[in-house]
């Protein structure tokens, strides 16, 4: 080539990359998000972007409930559920740096009322390993979901509990011992994680709405109301209290809120120019700690890597290193990602439950901000694989086709009614009456009715598209001695007390 037409290409690089950089990132955004919320059945929506330390956009999109003219605004709080592991690794990392702890500290030695259902579990288990979920216990969520066990309870629990994998060979998410992780704060620090994450994180960051619970909303505050999808469309749901697990999903924040705490997540642990920590006591969250494997916690499809940190998940990004976590809990679902090299990273706050529109619109603003402007993932859902879910529901797809016809149960419908128990989870009682049965469970009411064999499905009282299977067993006598309650992965066994 000559060297007046390298010059020539050399110049049209240059003004195209300047025409790139001119550019608003965010041209479109606004129409991209109406259609794309209306697509997902999402009513709310809280988003904040940072760049290069500065919020270039904290602002609220559609409305706080359906129905209602309310709109959600930049200080309207949301659940922000599993995002929560990252504020409580946070806590964890400044005991870490005022020398009260390590990261390899046993957690017995900090936190004496810690009982795996192994004597080698309960000793060597470390702080590192409850951060980064490679203990190998499965997720077990009914143990709190729902129940009036307060924390202390949830954590006698893990005594009970085999595990499902080998000491640290395998990544198993687990919620219970992230919990367990936030109450070594109160043993070392001497304050509950509530107060210390208010005290050290929320104040300091000035995230002057957020919250640890929502027993602390105040009347007629700006507050989304949680949505779940039923017949097509998104409905109000009350909100859950999930104090019981506090530390690995019950804080509340805000988009303005939230910018602020990613702003502290890019600057490395700064709040102004005030440090929180040591940078490289900071730098160990963001390290990867545990490989994940393809697939199930990986969401982007393109990732070649993929690790876990210290409540962050990590992997790449068309060459770019991601840090991300979701959350979901009843009629909530955020999402909070970063690309530390590029000094960005977005906010998103849906007040609808188990909805991949946060995730989305992460990726779309990650192309945005990359000059990848070909993609529109806000729409093609699809594409993001398997969302984060934090065990909102028990229900799992029923196939019409795996049901026997013509069968009957082998009993009197009274006969199944009692209540169901087993060393682990709250009781189930099922009621006989009216000739009908119906199951109580964890605060929600299902009807019974007869699917085949022993087995009922249940559906619930106020939502009649989630629905359960309860198998029932019945000993050598013919006596109903246990239901089991299907839901993905291993069935929970509940036994027949007296």
């Amino acid at each position: 080539m000559r060297l007046r037409s390298l010059i020539a290409l050399a110049l049209s690089l240059a003004a195209s990359n300047l025409v790139a950089a001119d550019a608003d990132p965010l041209v479109g955004f606004d129409a991209a998000v109406a259609k794309a919320m209306k697509a997902h059945g999402v009513p709310g929506l809280g988003v904040a972007i940072v760049k290069d330390g500065k919020i270039v956009l904290v602002k609220g999109y559609g409305v706080r409930s359906v129905g209602k003219p309310e709109p959600v605004t930049e200080k309207s709080l949301f659940a922000i559920g599993s995002v929560s592991k990252s504020v409580t690794a946070l806590c964890l990392a400044m005991l870490v740096d005022e020398g009260k702890l390590t990261w390899d500290s046993p957690v017995i030695s900090k936190l004496p009322a810690f009982r795996m259902n192994d004597v080698y579990l309960t000793q060597e288990t470390t702080v590192r390993d409850l951060l980064c979920h490679r203990v190998g216990l499965s997720r077990n969520e009914l143990v709190w979901y729902g129940s009036s066990f307060d924390r202390k309870e949830v954590l006698g629990k893990l005594h009970f509990i085999k595990p499902e994998a080998a000491f640290r060979t395998k990544f198993t998410y687990n919620n219970i011992l992230y919990m367990a992780a936030g109450q070594i704060v109160p043993e070392v620090a001497k304050k509950s994680w509530d107060d210390f994450v208010v005290e050290r994180v929320f104040q300091p960051l000035q995230m002057t709405t957020a919250n640890t619970s929502v027993a602390k909303f105040v009347k007629d505050a700006d507050v989304a109301s949680p949505h779940e999808m039923a017949k097509g469309k998104p409905v109000v749901v009350p909100w859950r209290n999930i104090d019981n697990i506090g530390p690995a999903g019950s804080i509340n924040a805000s988009a303005a809120d939230m910018a602020e705490y990613v702003r502290f997540q890019l600057t490395k642990g700064k709040a102004g120019d005030k440090r929180l920590l040591k940078k490289a006591v900071f730098e160990e969250m963001h390290a990867a700690q545990m490989l994940l494997p393809k697939g199930g916690f990986s969401f982007n499809p393109d990732s070649l890597t993929h690790a876990y940190g210290f409540g962050w998940m990590l992997y790449d990004f068309k060459g770019k290193s991601i840090v991300e976590h979701g959350g979901n809990i009843d009629g909530m679902s955020a999402q909070v990602g970063m690309l530390p090299d590029e000094k960005f990273g977005v906010v998103l706050l849906a007040n609808r439950g188990g909805s991949l529109l946060p995730m989305a619109l992460m990726y779309d603003l990650f192309d945005r901000y990359t000059g990848d402007t070909t993609a529109d993932r806000a729409n093609q859902s699809g594409i993001l694989g398997q969302v984060n879910q934090f065990a909102i529901t028990v229900a799992v797809n029923i196939d019409e086709k795996t049901r026997i016809k013509d069968t009957k149960p082998s009993l009197a419908l009274s006969k199944y009614a009692g209540v169901f128990q087993d060393e682990i989870h709250p009781p189930l009682k099922v009621t006989f009456a009216d000739d009908k049965l119906s199951v109580k469970y964890l605060g929600t009411e299902y009807s019974l009715e007869h699917w085949h064999h022993d087995t009922f499905i249940g559906t619930d009282r106020n939502r009649a598209d989630s629905r359960i299977l309860f198998p029932f067993a019945l000993d050598q006598d013919g006596a109903v001695v246990e239901v089991r309650i299907r839901q993905p992965g291993k069935d929970i066994q509940l036994k027949r007390t007296k």
